[in-house]
């Protein structure tokens, strides 16, 4: 019996010694304050189990994935560095390229030209002309030759006195209005009586004058073109006095206050004006310093002008601006140099077109009739006749003073051929200025002109926006009373730089 129960302990004992060995095995090793198993000591079967062993891959896998990402993220700087000049180069390319296609569809702004003197913006502006000329015949003017004359010498010369001069001003807005100015001159206010004086031309003043612009109506006050009979011919030969004048074509530029209204976005306007009274005789007693009243201020009464005018920026399509109007002027001249004061009408009704017909051919003009029309260069440029006389039979009868009546106008071709980059134009035109007969018959016998017809050709080249040149034909018949028909040919060769 108790050998029986000592096998049985023993077996028992066997097994749980075995079971032991079997947990320490399988168990992690215990740290204990006895018993410390380094890691690179452990025992065999701690380092060559399976599970172990796929740990240490895994980790060495690991290690080499952060070797290979810190190498490819080093690359990756590497190459960036490396690239980037290209990369801007190509991206100010890129820019560069998306501003010329942007220039291409939008123009680069421009600096505004001029200057400021406080709240006013200056834009001077001017051209400088010179002109070579030559008439066969005698004139009343060398340079500029309205008219034939019975006496005189033709000659050839040269000048630059029509250059012009001038500053437009830009003013802050006054009631809701616009403000703006012009101050204008040229060199032709005549020639100092010396031997060198057709080299000194006199500076007068052309314009000057103050405006306010509302949306649909302007206001000005200063010397200005006329309202009556606007228009004026092209021309590098006559600047200072526009062609055709005292040959159809009325023209001044006189103190005034003006008012226009415009209707229909502009397309309809109408101009009423108040303007100094302008006679075109000379005052006696008048000197270069000194004014006397001529016989338009001797009226006491100042002259009145009106116009309605039909406008378009796009005329018939043409893409250029068109218009055709009526104008008139009304007046009052007092003949003082006879024994008794006799007020006299001055008065003119003129129709004028500016007119494109299709994109290369203009067609300008005016014409005109009225009475005492001297001080728009009309009648010839002559003023009433003091010892007008009636002619019955063979015996003059005075009449007193007399405004001669007369009729005239003038019409201008301009044509834009396709060459030349489409800056050269050619012209054509004719004036006529017919005073009647009868209203020239005087008790001195004055040898009147009554009747003057110019012709004229050119051409006008354009090099640049600023630089032009060209030449002109034109011819001139005038006809007097006794002196009869007296012809002159002017020939001219211009050139102009403008700014």
């Amino acid at each position: 019996m108790k050998l029986i129960k000592f096998v049985l302990l023993v077996i028992v004992f066997a097994l749980v010694c075995s079971l032991s060995f079997k947990i320490q095995a399988q168990s992690p090793i215990v740290v204990t304050a006895e018993t410390v198993v380094p890691v690179n000591e452990a025992p065999a079967a701690v380092r060559h189990d399976p599970l172990e062993k796929r740990i240490e891959l895994l980790e060495a896998q690991l290690e080499e994935m952060r070797s290979e990402l810190n190498r490819l993220k080093l690359e990756a700087a590497a190459a960036k560095s490396a690239q980037l000049p290209a990369t801007t180069a190509a991206a100010a390319a890129a820019t560069n390229e998306a501003v010329a296609l942007h220039s291409q569809d939008k123009p680069a702004a421009q600096p505004r030209p001029g200057f400021d003197v406080g709240p006013v913006h200056v834009v001077p502006y001017g051209s400088i002309y010179l002109n070579l000329y030559g008439n066969s015949g005698a004139t009343n003017n060398n340079d500029v030759p309205l008219f034939a004359t019975p006496t005189g010498l033709s000659g050839v010369s040269a000048t630059a006195r029509e250059t012009r001069l001038g500053m437009r001003l830009e003013g802050p807005q006054i009631a809701g209005a616009k403000s703006s100015g012009t101050v204008e001159t040229d060199f032709s206010g005549g020639l100092p009586a010396i031997g060198i004086g057709e080299d000194f031309g006199v500076m007068r003043l052309r314009l000057a004058f103050m405006r306010l612009d509302w949306a649909n109506s302007s206001l000005e006050a200063g010397q200005d073109w006329t309202v009556f009979s606007p228009n004026n011919p092209v021309s590098l030969a006559s600047v200072g006095t526009p062609e055709f004048a005292a040959s159809g074509n009325l023209f001044a530029r006189i103190p005034q206050i003006r008012f226009q209204q415009r209707w229909l976005k502009g397309k309809l306007s109408f101009d009423s004006a108040i303007v100094g009274p302008r006679t075109g005789d000379y005052p006696p007693g008048t000197t270069p310093a000194v004014l006397q009243p001529g016989s338009g201020a001797a009226s006491r009464m100042p002259a009145f002008e009106t116009r309605l005018a039909l406008n378009d920026k796009n005329w018939w399509g043409s893409k250029k601006a068109g218009s055709i109007g009526v104008s008139a002027h009304y007046g009052r001249a007092r003949a003082v140099t006879v024994p008794r004061r006799i007020d006299l009408d001055v008065v003119g009704v003129a129709g004028d077109w500016n007119l494109p017909i299709g994109q290369r051919v203009t067609l300008v003009g005016e014409g005109f009739f009225g009475r005492n029309l001297a001080g728009f260069q009309g009648d010839v440029f002559q003023t009433f006749v003091p010892d007008f006389a009636y002619r019955v039979g063979n015996v003059l009868v005075p009449g007193g003073p007399r405004s001669p009546s007369t009729r005239g106008g003038w019409t201008q071709l301009g044509f834009n051929p396709p060459t030349l980059e489409n800056r050269l134009t050619l012209y054509a035109g004719a004036g006529i200025d017919d005073p009647r007969d009868t209203d020239f018959v005087s008790l001195s016998k004055r040898d009147s002109r009554i009747q003057n017809r110019a012709f004229e050709f050119s051409f006008i080249h354009k090099f640049t926006q600023q630089l032009s040149w060209g030449v002109e034909y034109r011819r001139l018949e005038t006809r007097y009373i006794f002196s009869g028909r007296q012809n002159n040919n002017h020939l001219n060769l211009s050139a102009a730089f403008s700014f």
